[in-house]
């Protein structure tokens, strides 16, 4: 029994010894020892198969998450999406033949599948391309729930999916999950009729916009290029909350940061305000709202879930 067990411990500790480097490499200065490794693989919070990273990659591209990406362990955050890699089509000449065997049809996200590598939109902000070129080390970290899943990539190549600018990584071969990395938030979906009424102190008529997610202590909201001017950071202003066309909160907020990340057409333009909450009667009105965009969210994944035979992670 011993001479039976004695390779399969080495392998293990190979395996170990590897996981480690690559911790030490993608997050130095956290440093792990084997029996935390051991323990993280363990209980599935390191992931070191591929196959097990492929969920959380589909579920990022499907549902359109936003990725934050840091390059050599440098703690500067850039922000980018995940971008399908659809292949080009089959072009013949007018006059010759049909191929023998017609081009397989293409499904969201099947490159995944061949865990080869991913496609992301470029960096936001912009000088993050010129960084990612040069990077050994390349994290992107997506968010559910309250869970942070990040995972370790490297840079392969520019190039183009269609006539878009993409950059194209290493399929990543390990992931950690960080719990409770941050407070819950709801992703708003694109079907909720959800929409935000922001006033201002001085003649600017009311401002109608979309929450991108929300959460008990704040939210993000899209605007335009031209409108990140009208919210100064630290500025005060009224937000009116409204769901399906019904007033459900009116309530006080701070704006706290201004970001852009690309989207598959264009750039997105968000801005981060954190509320104040002054009654308990508000705070449970915001919770009732924060939960009924969770299930609208739950239920968009599901449906994706339905429509592409993926199990997305919910």
């Amino acid at each position: 029994m011993f001479s039976t067990l004695q390779p399969l411990v080495g392998v293990i500790d190979t395996m170990i010894d590897d996981i480690k480097k690559q911790l030490n490499s993608y997050f130095p200065g956290q440093t792990l020892p084997d029996s935390a490794i051991e323990e993280g693989l363990a209980k599935g919070d390191i992931l070191a198969e591929k196959d097990q990273i492929l969920p959380f990659l589909q579920t990022a591209l499907l549902d359109e998450r936003v990725l934050e990406v840091e390059l050599n362990g440098v703690p500067q955050v850039y922000f980018s999406r995940l971008k399908d890699d659809i292949p080009p089509a089959i072009e013949t000449e007018e006059d010759a033949e049909p191929p023998l065997q017609e081009q397989a049809e293409y499904n969201q996200g099947d490159y995944l599948t061949l865990l080869s590598h991913i496609v992301t939109l470029p960096l936001e902000p912009g000088l993050g391309n010129l960084s990612l070129r040069q990077s050994r080390f390349i994290v992107l970290r997506m968010f559910i729930n309250t869970l942070a899943v990040e995972l370790v990539s490297t840079f392969e190549e520019l190039t183009k999916v269609g006539d878009l600018p993409v950059l194209r990584l290493s399929f990543p071969r390990l992931a950690r999950k960080i719990h409770n990395a941050r407070e819950f938030r709801a992703k708003v979906p694109d079907n909720l009729e959800f929409m935000v009424g922001i006033g201002f102190d001085n003649e600017l008529p009311e401002l109608d916009t979309s929450p991108v997610d929300i959460s008990i202590k704040g939210m993000a909201f899209a605007i335009g290029k031209e409108e990140q001017k009208m919210f100064r950071l630290g500025a005060q202003h009224t937000f009116k909350l409204y769901v399906q066309d019904e007033l459900q909160a009116v309530l006080q907020g701070t704006i706290r940061h201004h970001s852009r990340v690309r989207k598959r057409i264009g750039i997105e333009y968000v801005c981060g305000v954190d509320f104040h909450l002054t009654t308990r009667t508000l705070a449970a009105a915001l919770e009732s709202i924060v939960a009924s965009v969770q299930r609208a969210h739950l239920k968009d994944l599901a449906d994706k879930s339905d429509a592409t035979g993926i199990n997305l992670i919910i």
